[in-house]
């Protein structure tokens, strides 16, 4: 809410210039206050709106007034602005000005995404969202059907659709994105970019369908992989109010490449038992990049009754991901009765590779780990924060990045379905991240499903 009084406009109307005091808004309105009732009737249409903010004036167009009722003793009324759709929270929040084209220039831009595409691949997404549609219909109408029974009744009958129909919806889903990686396989960045643009489109009611699907789309915390994103792949269980809406949230969450993500938590945790356990007479100091929940940590102490040496550093740039850590972290002290040295930072990789004397900022480690991290770095990018990593390593310290692999079968899926793009490497590429690094050791390891790499580099012991 905007301090009283603190933000003038001017209000022209048929030569008529009246000044007024703004004292709140909404996203796309204003709230003003006049000295005295104006001589026009109101509602009606200004030829002009102007408000001073920061030193400047910024003219919003015509606008149209309404009255407010209050129990204010001088006339108040809402501005709605007539020229362009204008986000007045940023404007007044930000000092940002940031205008929205309802117009049809933007709309035919998007409808002309479509002759980029190929007529193969419509008549793909064509054939899918019928057959999506068919399936839809069907299992809508088995819940109508099970709707009044009894609850036990109806998880009964839920999951013997599931264990039945269920597995042949999964089998043709399959086989649908199968058909979707051989028809994209040969792609260009370019033609991706395109062809997905438009296949989520044609898919997007039933993307819509999955809690799971929906939030890797919008991306609410601004990008994939969030903290959310992951209690979910880790959980892996069905949610969903309808038999078809717990089909499409399950899949994604039992692909090889969510397996991946299980798989290197329990990998990463095991390194880290491992390392404590080597410490176990020394300090021990451990970082984690880019940290989401660190449940991982939860999962180390699972067999450890008590460690006072280890230091835990985590450092995100979502500041709900690291509260959702501390979180975690607390609930296992409460759990394990023992305190735990963690440090939390609330930074992000252009700090890392702003920050001059970074060991002496943040501190430096005998393990360090990151395991999704790199999935979104480019190759410059990559090798420079490796470098940076590096650095913070004490001797004989000890660096663990993950990577998804380019065999990862589910990279089409990921990137049609959920628009989540990743930077997928080979060995080769991982390892000439490394250049010029006067690591001591290093090696390329996978987990189970062989869709996530590792790179371990450790530090000359002296």
């Amino acid at each position: 809410m905007i301090a009283e009084g603190s933000i003038v406009g001017i209000l022209r109307s048929n030569g008529n210039v009246t000044t007024v005091q703004v004292y709140g808004h909404t996203r796309y309105s204003l709230q003003i206050r006049m000295s005295k009732v104006p001589l026009f009737a109101v509602p009606f249409v200004a030829d002009g709106f102007v408000i001073e903010l920061d030193g400047k004036k910024i003219e919003l167009g015509r606008c149209r007034m309404l009255p407010i009722e209050s129990s204010a003793s001088t006339p108040e009324y809402r501005v709605l602005l007539l020229d362009e759709t204008i986000d007045v929270g940023d404007l007044i929040g930000k000092g940002r000005l940031t205008v929205y084209d309802t117009g049809l220039f933007n709309l035919q831009l998007i409808l002309n995404q479509k002759e980029k595409v190929s007529h193969r691949f419509k008549e793909y997404s064509a054939n899918l969202t019928f057959e999506l549609n068919v399936y839809k219909q069907f299992f809508d109408d088995l819940d109508r059907k099970f709707r009044k029974e009894p609850g036990p009744v109806q998880d009964h009958l839920h999951q013997m659709i599931l264990d039945r129909e269920g597995i042949a919806f999964t089998e043709f889903f399959e086989d649908k994105v199968r058909e979707l990686d051989e028809q994209t396989k040969n792609f260009s960045k370019d033609e991706n970019e395109a062809h997905g643009f438009f296949f989520r489109r044609q898919v997007w009611d039933f993307i819509l369908q999955s809690a799971f699907m929906l939030r890797t789309n919008l991306k609410p915390r601004g990008y994939a992989g969030d903290y959310e994103m992951m209690r979910m792949v880790y959980e892996n269980q069905p949610s969903g109010k309808t038999i078809f809406s717990r089909l499409l949230h399950s899949y994604p969450l039992r692909i090889p490449a969510a397996d991946a993500v299980r798989n290197r938590r329990k990998m990463i945790s095991d390194e880290i038992r491992d390392e404590m356990y080597r410490h176990y007479d020394s300090e021990f100091r451990i970082m984690s990049v880019a940290c989401g929940p660190a449940e991982e940590i939860g999962d180390a102490f699972e067999e450890v009754t008590e460690m006072e040496n280890v230091h835990f550093t985590l450092l995100d740039q979502d500041m709900e991901a690291l509260r959702m850590a501390m979180d975690n972290v607390e609930r296992l002290k409460k759990e394990k009765g023992f305190s735990l040295n963690v440090n939390y930072i609330n930074d992000s990789v252009r700090s890392m590779l702003r920050i001059r004397d970074l060991a002496k900022e943040w501190g430096q480690f005998d393990f360090i780990y990151s395991m999704g991290l790199f999935d979104y770095l480019t190759p410059p990018v990559a090798k420079a924060v490796l470098t940076r990593l590096f650095e913070l390593l004490r001797p004989g310290g000890r660096l663990i990045v993950g990577n998804f692999h380019v065999r990862n079968p589910d990279k089409a899926f990921m990137e049609y379905w959920l628009d989540w793009v990743l930077y997928h490497r080979t060995e080769e590429e991982m390892l000439a991240l490394t250049e010029n690094l006067p690591a001591h050791y290093n090696r390329i390891f996978f987990e189970a499903k062989g869709c996530q790499m590792f790179m371990e580099l450790r530090a000359p012991d002296r």
